[in-house]
């Protein structure tokens, strides 16, 4: 039972753990590629849009100002004709050489300067981009790209294709973002390849999953040593407890055994008698109660397990329920059984049948008068299904789970005293366990209760 208690609660832990990493790597990765997707679009439309400022156009201006010998003076004051040497040829490092014409700077042909986009310096530095001329069919007249040894025709019209295939003016089609516009009736299209942004943005997502992973892992064993710490005291104090149960058990037994045995010996001297009887009736009641408990004492020793092997349980409930039937009817009740022939299961026979004598028990002591107590098989897949039902109060529904505890009894005042330890229904679930299946109970308060018990399957 310690023990899982401590791997519920390391698995919770766990489960909290991957939670918290998980959201923590989405979130980065999602931020990481949201970014790409903004610059990327942001460096699209600078790309596509024609930032161009006209030049100053020659004309007259107004003559620079001149001093007292008529030179011109200030900052438009022309330039000191260059130095020359002895043959009259102008020297430094701007002089042309001999026979070549004066170097000018070159001027656009329509007098007008063309400035570069205004890219990141980053992301232009790593992104390669192409423009493509397309026809009115949509395919590609021609293009251009700063790398263009990166891209072919195929590949350019594949993807113009794709881009008009959208149907949108902007989108990504893999790691390639574009942009559809026109300038001067002709239609263009502009495509950034963020192959290598999305590269990156995949290793920090690799580099933050393998991060995640090991601190996952690393505070998973953390909670698994520091819930094994906080546990410990428990489950120490269980084992002293289970030892106690075990030893006082066996104490009981010798006394039990004396007192019984005295009062046979006085019942055979002085014949019935009002107060030997409750003698000998509480000595039973404690008997079966230290039998009990020795019983979940070995259990929980583990010195009694389970001999498995495949025997037919529908003849191994018929031997319980019909000498049961005797008891039913003297109580008052009705016993229905429903139990096909040659339903087989792999278990141990004496346990299960054990399993049976204490639900069906248990069915009987809480059943109202004149009521059904029924027992029932039923193969399910490999396995099979047990349930006992019987007519009665019921089961509170906050007490469903705690009626399997040890000594726990509910509260039947309504119903008139009923004996018992409290121990039957704790030694029945660990029958189930030790069977590896499953016992619950369900009720219709008020109404009656029943206890399914799933094997195999």
């Amino acid at each position: 039972m310690i023990a899982r208690l401590r791997l519920r609660l390391t698995l919770l832990v766990i489960a909290v753990l991957v939670i918290v990493t998980s959201g923590i790597v989405f979130a980065i990765s999602y931020g990481n590629y949201r970014a790409v997707d903004q610059r990327a679009y942001a460096a699209l439309n600078t790309l596509s849009r024609s930032r161009e400022r006209p030049a100053e156009p020659p004309g007259d201006s107004d003559p620079p100002p001149v001093d007292a010998d008529g030179k011109a003076i200030g900052d438009d004051a022309p330039a000191s004709p260059p130095p020359v040497d002895a043959d009259g040829k102008a020297i430094g490092d701007d002089a042309p050489e001999e026979g070549e014409a004066p170097r000018r700077a070159p001027t656009p042909p329509d007098g007008r300067l063309t400035e570069p986009p205004d890219l990141d310096d980053g992301f232009a530095s790593l992104s390669t981009t192409y423009t493509a001329v397309l026809n009115d069919d949509g395919g590609v007249e021609s293009w251009s790209s700063d790398r263009e040894s990166l891209y072919s025709d195929a590949q350019v019209q594949a993807m113009a294709d794709a881009a008009l295939a959208g149907g949108r003016e902007t989108g990504r089609v893999g790691t390639q973002y574009y942009r559809l516009w026109e300038q001067d009736s002709v239609r263009r299209l502009t495509v950034l390849d963020a192959r290598l942004e999305h590269l990156a943005a995949r290793s920090v997502l690799r580099t933050t999953a393998l991060v995640a992973s090991l601190a996952c892992a690393l505070l998973s064993f953390a909670a698994w040593l520091l819930i094994g710490r906080m546990v410990k005291p428990v489950q120490e104090a269980f084992e002293r407890q289970k030892q106690f149960v075990w030893d006082a058990s066996h104490e009981f037994k010798t006394p039990l055994a004396v007192i019984s045995a005295n009062a046979e010996v006085l019942a055979g001297e002085i014949g019935k008698n009002e107060y030997l009887g409750y003698i000998q009736s509480e000595v039973k009641r404690t008997d079966k109660l230290v039998q009990n408990l020795l019983t979940l004492a070995r259990m929980d020793k583990g010195t009694v397990t389970a001999q498995m092997a495949r025997f037919d349980l529908s003849n191994a409930l018929l031997e319980v329920a019909l000498p049961f039937e005797s008891t039913v009817f003297e109580a008052g009740r009705t016993l229905e059984t429903d139990i096909p022939e040659g339903v087989f299961v792999r278990g141990d026979r004496e346990m299960l049948q054990q399993l049976a004598v204490i639900l069906l028990s248990n069915a009987l002591k809480y059943s109202d008068a004149g009521g059904v107590i029924r027992l029932s098989l039923m193969q399910k897949g490999h396995g099979c299904r047990i349930s006992v039902y019987n007519t009665g109060p019921g089961i509170a529904p906050e007490n469903l789970e705690r009626i399997f505890d040890r000594f726990y009894r509910e509260d039947l005042s309504h119903s008139g005293d009923v004996a018992g330890n409290g121990l039957g229904l704790a030694i029945a679930r660990n029958i189930v366990e030790a069977h590896r299946g499953r016992i619950h109970a369900e009720s219709e308060y008020g109404k009656s209760a029943t206890f399914v018990v799933t094997l195999g399957g």
